[in-house]
């Protein structure tokens, strides 16, 4: 039996400062930035062997992608954008992921709340309340297939962010 590991990402944190920018547009601010680096930097060992990125379209999104990515050795080129990501239920989310392609088993997908936190929570045995900017959680599933991910294979998973206390 193999495993299929998904990491969650909310995008870093992003001006609301330009009222005439497209909210697909809306960039990181310095914070978010700075967050997204030292999350991935942070997890950087859990991060390893990555098959897929994948992240929203949203320019919030894609950059904090490519802080993930750069910190990790995931090929840029490599980086696949979805408009799919952006505004989206979190039925349509469990869909994208349980169609994955089941030659890949640790993808990291990066997006949006609140459908981030409750496409987790429909797999966490303990609730969250919310992903923070720049947070992440962590899903590992005893199974082959994408497909058959359940709350009830979930072997293992982790929640982190930026303020979160270090032991």
């Amino acid at each position: 039996m193999e495993y299929k590991e998904l990491i969650v990402i909310r995008h870093a944190k992003s001006s609301w400062d330009e009222p005439n920018t497209d909210d697909a547009d809306r960039a990181l601010i310095s914070r978010g930035i700075a967050d997204a680096y030292a999350m991935a930097n942070r997890q950087k060992k859990i991060l390893k062997s990555i098959d897929l990125v994948l992240t929203s379209h949203a320019n919030r999104a894609t950059h904090t992608a490519t802080i993930f990515a750069g910190i990790i050795g995931y090929p840029y080129e490599k980086i696949k954008l979805s408009s799919k990501l952006y505004e989206i239920s979190e039925h349509q989310l469990i869909s994208i992921v349980k169609s994955l392609p089941n030659d890949l088993s640790r993808v990291i997908i990066v997006g949006h709340n609140p459908t981030f936190t409750y496409f987790v929570n429909k797999y966490l045995k303990s609730p969250i309340d919310n992903i923070p900017t720049a947070g992440m959680v962590g899903l590992s599933f005893h199974t082959d297939s994408w497909s058959d991910i359940s709350k009830d294979n979930l072997q293992s998973s982790f929640f982190e962010y930026p303020k979160k206390e270090q032991l």
